[in-house]
């Protein structure tokens, strides 16, 4: 079993209100980020913070389990270490994303997990046109790593520290962009129209 772990426990300190249940495209931008992750594993863990109903509403209807992360202020590792914890025995790997790109793709994650299919490496990464990002796979041999990470900071020791064992897998386009601020989620809103301009 493949699991989704799904990083929706921040501040949004920069954006100044709640971006996670901000308007894109008619609907929130967690919702496009749950989405795309449940779409490509077996279950789909959202990790939010204990005082935020708004997330859980946002993502009525989706077939998600949800994560209380009573150390959210403590920063990302602190909810890594929550939904990497809420997986069972079953879990053979998970793939972590950031709710807040919402313009990360389905085939995206796909590529991970036929990447890790395939064996012979304990994480991988997706490599667009402009440099690694997310979201990433991790093997269940690497989760004790994952839940000692501590502070404000992502698992990227941890995948330095596999080397040759992190395989990166090439996904078109330019990374995904944060929703971290109003500018930024105006710019997700422009290339979402043009997606769908294209597509027609």
């Amino acid at each position: 079993m493949i699991a989704g772990v799904l990083l929706a426990s921040g501040a949004s300190r920069r954006f100044g209100a709640d971006k996670l249940v901000a308007a894109l495209g008619g609907r929130p931008v967690v919702r496009w980020s749950a989405d795309a992750l449940a779409r490509g594993v077996d279950v789909c863990h959202v990790v939010v913070r204990p005082d935020a109903p708004s997330v859980r509403d946002a993502l009525a209807g989706l077939d998600v389990r949800f994560v209380a992360n009573p150390d959210a202020a403590s920063g990302m590792a602190s909810a890594i270490r929550a939904g990497i914890a809420a997986l069972g025995p079953e879990v053979k790997a998970a793939v972590i994303a950031l709710a807040d790109q919402p313009l990360v793709e389905p085939s995206a994650i796909e590529a991970l997990v036929a990447r890790w299919r395939a064996g012979g490496v304990r994480a991988v990464a997706p490599r667009y046109a402009d440099g690694q990002g997310h979201p990433v796979l991790f093997d269940a041999a690497v989760f004790p790593a994952l839940l000692a990470l501590g502070g404000d900071r992502g698992a990227r020791a941890v995948l330095d520290s596999l080397g040759d064992e992190c395989a990166l897998t090439d996904v078109p386009g330019a990374r995904p962009a944060d929703v971290d601020t109003l500018d930024a989620l105006h710019t997700v809103e422009r290339e979402l129209a043009r997606r769908a301009r294209a597509a027609r």
